[in-house]
């Protein structure tokens, strides 16, 4: 089994380096562009099912890179971590690091990394359980990506995950 993670493409917000969680967006001309060229990687994959954020950027995504019309299901589970009143700070203007360390970042108003770990560990177990004989492609958000990158690769020793994201239309591959 193949898991398959793309992160959305980009948004003004990204461009702007603006704290991005539920607030719904959509992908600039250059996010458009970055999914056209990721499209091109993923219709070489052999997959049989797409999971996605149901934001508009990562539906937009899942559009644009779905050429083999494979089924969606879209699912809240994997909507980036809730900012809360953080949400469009620049992400220069407080500690960032702090923000996705396991344990140090209980004092941000926001979802807790480990609350965020919880419910994506949640659905990256059932996806193993049900779509166990399946290849998955999942279509995310930054943040999602850096807990499912823990998920198969352990936290690293500072427990600070905030340098295990993916750019923006970043495929990477996990294999079970």
């Amino acid at each position: 089994m193949y898991i398959y993670v793309i992160r959305h493409g980009k948004t003004d917000w990204n461009s702007q380096r603006k704290l991005l969680s539920y607030t719904d967006i959509s992908l600039n001309t250059e996010g458009i562009e970055e999914c056209k060229e990721a499209e091109k990687i993923v219709r070489n994959l052999d997959y049989d099912v797409i999971f996605s954020s149901p934001l508009k950027r990562t539906k937009e995504t899942t559009k644009i890179i779905n050429s083999k019309q494979k089924e969606v299901i879209y699912d809240e589970r994997i909507i980036e971590r809730n900012a809360k009143s953080m949400e469009e700070m620049d992400v220069d203007s407080f500690n960032y690091n702090k923000y996705w360390t396991l344990e140090e970042n209980k004092s941000f108003d926001s979802e807790t990394v480990e609350e965020c770990v919880k419910r994506v560990y949640e659905f990256l177990d059932e996806i193993r359980e049900k779509y166990h004989d399946k290849n998955v492609l999942i279509v995310t958000h930054n943040g999602i990506c850096r807990v499912i990158s823990t998920y198969f690769e352990g936290f690293p020793k500072r427990k600070c995950i905030a340098d295990k994201g993916q750019n923006n239309a970043e495929l990477k591959m996990y294999k079970i």
